[in-house]
């Protein structure tokens, strides 16, 4: 079954919504991209929100895609003050469930959590599983200033633990993150991959990723720069907390239980590095659309001379499928008819 785990659905509602909660002002995410992906919206939806559905159902056809899992990504609604965070949180997963109504049942979604607000968050994670049905929870990586591992987030790790959840981790909450990032783009091709593999990092180290286990953890944007400085950071981190270290058994070894979307598909070269360090099994489909049409990410994997035919099958057709529980018997089937 071909999953891409990494679409966004974002229609000029929603920035209308969030510009009238304050958000362009409030937080940080969307002073940086609100301006760029309005526009985008505006364009993707100027003839609607069931003809974009249609529109994306019609590219899953061409590229053999099953089913593609909506999400928020970078614009996380995470303001400071708990109502206006719920209310738009809550905007944003009933917009979600909208759309994958719309679907036809080729659509699922990664729904919302209003972090930094940790109880809230936990209930709006049961509603996003039990009543919405969604595949999961999709978090920015941090929150008003937070990172994921703050303790005062223990209780959604552990919640997200008990039901064996999907998580999908997104950057872009921090774009402002290096000084003059702001402009030029610089901060969604620079600062976001860097704040992924920060935030993973901290993930492993911090022990939230060895504590709930039973979590699944997906990385978008191929974990970022993580595959390639990965081996930098368990050498700096054996030096400097010798213990800590060793507890973990390294952190390779930690990073390779986590899942990583193939979205990062400006470099060919992504592939190596990314089988060299967290390996071929655990990255999974992911288009990132609007930023590009979902045929560039499949022919990426399908068309590359970096990986052999069952390389690209795992990657295309098994791990997103075996890591969302969905069944994978009716493709098996057709690999073997055929």
């Amino acid at each position: 079954m071909r999953v891409d785990v990494h679409s966004h659905f974002l229609p000029p509602r929603y920035f209308s919504e969030m510009a009238r909660l304050g958000a362009p002002d409030r937080v940080e995410s969307f002073s940086v991209y609100t301006p760029m992906l309005a526009n985008v919206a505006e364009s993707q939806f100027a003839a609607g929100e069931q003809a974009f559905i249609d529109g994306l159902i019609e590219q899953m056809d061409r590229c053999d895609v099953d089913l593609a899992v909506l999400s928020i990504g970078a614009l996380q609604p995470y303001f400071p003050d708990h109502q206006a965070a719920t209310s738009a949180v809550r905007y944003a997963n009933t917009m979600l469930a909208e759309a994958v109504a719309m679907g036809g049942g080729r659509l699922a979604a990664f729904g919302s959590v209003p972090l930094p607000h940790a109880a809230a968050a936990c209930d709006e994670l049961a509603y996003c599983l039990d009543e919405l049905g969604f595949a999961g929870v999709n978090l920015g990586c941090s929150a008003d200033g937070r990172p994921l591992d703050d303790p005062a987030f223990a209780d959604l790790w552990a919640a997200a633990d008990e039901r064996g959840a999907t998580v999908f981790l997104h950057p872009g909450t921090t774009p402002k993150m290096a000084v003059g990032s702001a402009d030029f783009h610089l901060a969604p091709d620079f600062c976001s991959p860097t704040e992924m593999a920060v935030a993973l990092c901290r993930l492993v180290v911090s022990k939230i990723t060895s504590r709930h286990p039973r979590v699944g953890y997906i990385a978008g944007t191929t974990g970022g720069t993580l595959p390639y400085l990965a081996r930098r950071f368990d050498r700096g981190l054996m030096h400097s907390h010798p213990e800590l270290h060793a507890e973990l058994g390294g952190v390779i070894n930690q990073l390779q239980k986590l899942w990583y979307d193939t979205s990062m598909i400006e470099d060919p070269q992504v592939l190596d590095v990314a089988r060299a360090s967290v390996g071929v099994d655990r990255l999974v489909l992911g288009s990132d659309i609007p930023r590009g049409p979902l045929a560039e990410a499949v022919d990426f994997i399908a068309n590359s001379d970096r990986l052999t035919a069952p390389e690209k099958t795992q990657i295309l057709d098994c791990n997103a499928a075996e890591l969302l529980r969905l069944d994978l018997v009716g493709k098996a089937d057709q690999a073997t008819s055929s």
